[in-house]
């Protein structure tokens, strides 16, 4: 009797998923807990493990279907083994040993070859007529992306490039390619409408003067580095934002037909931007984790995403979200509420410009951020208020409330450290 493998349910409001890629074929054997197959829902892509140890017995849908949640999408095969054997995964039938060991180690080295390059790279690479392995990957493990793609193609000499076959009467040079939706952009752009179909939005946009921050950050990045931690602007603003909605719940809070659910609990989402969009991770309990702790979750979070390590509960569970656009130096956005929420945070990049400060001007380092929060649920003044709060605290950063002077970074400095 067949197992079945499942289309998993990732997250209590998640109702379907899109294969992106089988890690086996049929025929394969499989262990137990062993990836079989990579799927992709609007909360998180993330690697199928086989429940048994058995034999793929037959894949039912194949790469890019989308299925509905508890959809059988495999059947595996328990075979029984005497204890001290093994069950052998149907390989190619080469009578000669040594023959065979080459085969397998020929098939293996393919297959572990194919599963660094995701379907579009694979398909961009078919179209320009190009050798993957001509091409540097820049993205995360060395993996090729569509940019890396482009990029080669673009520093390819003319002739060089072989084009694919023309029809001598239909001598037409294609002025624009058509690039398929990934599983991930198709579900984000829904859910994206679907916000500014049914949220009130309104943004806010707040100036900070970040300098004491700035000069906080220079002072400890090094010795922050020594732990393994980079040190960047997310977990101060972070910090200061978790304390804001303890003051001000109005925010932390999720919008119902019945009425407004405020939380009592404070899990900030942070955007996370991976190859083909973004997932948004969320630190649990980010009211009650000092800056050292929150600059290692963002960290850490961060890093996960980009390697699809995260877990689904990971994703869950969000109170409230920030996104971060200003690495990419953007100075502001309107960023669109992450539904149930009522509010998200974009943090523009930091730069230092002249300001007026008691009618001198004076070099300042400044970051604009900006809230889109849901005028269904609060008024500009509860928004305005809760920005000022966390506008207060991270310009005075150096005589806050909740940076009790102790002693070093290094032993723990008080509430922030």
């Amino acid at each position: 009797m067949p197992v079945n493998v499942i289309m998993p349910q990732m997250g209590e409001s998640v109702s379907e998923g899109t294969i992106l890629k089988w890690l086996a074929h049929e025929g394969d054997r499989v262990e137990k807990e062993q990836p079989i197959v990579e799927i992709s829902t609007d909360k998180i892509d993330t690697e199928v493990p086989s429940p048994i140890t058995g034999v793929l017995k037959k894949i039912l849908y194949h790469e890019g279907k989308t299925l509905p949640v508890q959809t059988v999408i495999a059947e595996i095969e328990v075979v029984e083994a005497k204890e001290g054997q093994c069950v052998p995964a149907e390989k190619p039938e080469i009578t000669k040993k040594g023959e065979k060991v080459e085969a397998i180690k020929e098939i293996e080295e393919i297959e572990e070859e194919e599963k660094r390059y995701s379907p579009l790279v694979r398909r961009l690479a078919k179209e320009y007529n190009i050798n993957l392995k001509d091409v540097k990957g820049t993205g995360e493990g060395g993996r090729v992306t569509k940019k890396d793609i482009l990029d080669y193609v673009a520093s390819l000499r003319p002739g060089v490039l072989e084009a694919p076959p023309v029809e001598e009467e239909k001598k037409i040079v294609e002025k624009q390619i058509l690039i398929p939706f990934s599983p991930k952009r198709k579900i984000t752009g829904d859910r994206m409408v679907q916000s500014k179909q049914t949220a009130a939005h309104v943004t806010t946009v707040f100036e900070i003067d970040m300098t004491k921050v700035v000069r906080y950050r220079e002072l400890y990045k090094d010795s922050m580095k020594g732990k393994g931690i980079h040190l960047t602007y997310l977990p101060f603003i972070t910090l200061a934002t978790a304390r804001a909605l303890k003051d001000h719940p109005i925010l932390n809070a999720s919008w119902t037909e019945e009425g407004v659910e405020q939380k009592n609990y404070i899990n900030i989402g942070i955007a996370v931007s991976i190859e083909d969009g973004l997932i948004v991770p969320v630190i649990k309990d980010a009211d009650k984790k000092d800056m050292l702790q929150l600059a290692q979750d963002i960290q850490d979070i961060a890093l996960r995403a980009r390697t699809k390590k995260l877990k689904p509960e990971e994703v869950q569970g969000g109170t409230f979200t920030i996104t971060n656009y200003g690495l990419n130096g953007s100075l502001f956005g309107t960023p669109i509420i992450l539904l149930p929420q009522v509010a998200i945070l974009g943090v523009g990049t930091v730069v230092k410009r002249p300001i007026v400060i008691d009618d001198a001007i004076a070099i300042r380092s400044m970051l604009y951020l900006s809230l889109s929060f849901d005028h269904r649920v609060m008024d500009g003044a509860d928004a305005d208020t809760f920005l000022r709060k966390v506008k207060d605290i991270l310009e005075g950063w150096e005589v806050s409330t909740y940076e009790a002077k102790r002693s070093s970074p290094a032993t723990g400095y008080g509430g922030v450290w």
